[in-house]
């Protein structure tokens, strides 16, 4: 099980480092509260970065899932999305 972890350094983020430090603080201390929380349930802290990274793709693909409702896209499938990657690797386009 890992140490918990306390973060009172801000990480090497531009995007954090602008945010107000009220707003850093919050955000450090929830983290912490959250490993905290997944130490006490003996969850791996490599799972609470994959389950933070598997919400920001859900959400991700949600959004992507909204504007192609909004602009009538329709999905691809997987052959063609292949051929446009083979065509992209090899400097060929449309």
């Amino acid at each position: 099980m890992a140490e918990q972890t306390q973060t009172d350094a801000p990480p090497s983020c531009p995007t954090f480092n602008a945010l107000p430090e009220k707003e850093q603080k919050m955000i450090l201390d929830a983290f912490n509260l959250a490993v905290g929380m997944a130490e006490r349930a003996n969850l791996p802290e490599v799972e609470l970065f994959q389950l933070l990274e598997d919400v920001i793709d859900g959400r991700a693909a949600d959004e992507v899932l909204a504007e192609m409702k909004r602009t009538g896209e329709k999905p691809k499938s997987w052959d063609e999305f292949e051929k446009e990657l083979d065509a992209d690797r090899n400097g060929i386009s449309d």
